[in-house]
């Protein structure tokens, strides 16, 4: 005959299992999903490629400012030059040179920013390569732990399985089955102690008879609240 002491041997075991297969569980997702790595890469990758077209854009800004300055100069010179002598002629050289001077003011006041973009995406850059170095070289360690640690819990549950199995073989189907049924609607617990006239599992005060029938553990008494099994130690 099946006894409720048997019955939360079991669950004892079952406890066991549950927190290692959680553990296993955790354990498995983490090792799978390299997050920290990932979302670095992504950072890093996504900030090489602006930094690059940043650089190209400077590279196009000093063209285009230098193509000004050659301008400038030459209009200078022909303002100062001599040549030039007509007033009409001068005052319309003279407001091109000027629009020129502020496209090279703008051109260099541009290109001062982007420099400053550049040297900052630059140490950002650096930065998150030593960020992902560092996040390889603890993710190894971190790989490494996990692998020993999976396998000392798979090896944990195989164990407490073989127990398991060893302990269902000499229950009775019918008490067996109401177990599992109980532990699947009550959150793990169908089988809870009795203290002080309490039933664990609900907190409910027991009848004295009810009490009285599960010290003497002839039979299994369910709690008239909330229907699990009762042991007494």
């Amino acid at each position: 005959m099946t006894t409720v002491r048997q019955m939360f041997a079991l669950q004892e075991l079952d406890i066991i299992l549950d927190r290692v297969q959680h553990d296993q569980v955790k354990a498995e997702y983490e090792l799978s999903n390299g997050d920290v790595l990932g979302n670095l890469e992504t950072e890093l990758e996504r900030d090489a490629e602006w930094l690059v077209e940043t650089e190209l854009q400077q590279k196009a800004t000093k063209l285009e400012a230098q193509t000004q300055k050659d301008r400038s100069e030459s209009l200078n010179s022909q303002l100062y030059g001599g040549e030039i002598t007509n007033p009409r002629d001068l005052e319309s050289l003279e407001r091109e040179a000027s629009n020129v001077r502020q496209l090279v003011e703008k051109h260099e006041t541009t290109l001062s920013e982007i420099t400053e973009r550049i040297e900052e995406a630059q140490n950002k850059k650096s930065e998150l390569e030593t960020k992902l170095s560092e996040a390889r070289a603890a993710w190894e360690i971190r790989q490494a732990e996990l692998q020993t640690a999976i396998k000392e819990l798979n090896k944990e549950r195989t164990g407490f399985e073989g127990q398991r199995s060893k302990l269902t073989e000499v229950l009775d189907p019918t008490s067996l089955q109401h177990y599992e049924a109980l532990r699947k609607s009550k959150g793990g617990l169908a089988v809870v102690k009795v203290q002080r006239g309490l039933c664990q599992g609900c907190r409910m005060s027991l009848p004295t008879h009810q009490q009285q029938r599960v010290r003497n553990g002839h039979q299994t008494v369910l709690c008239s609240s909330c229907g699990r099994m009762l042991f007494s130690s």
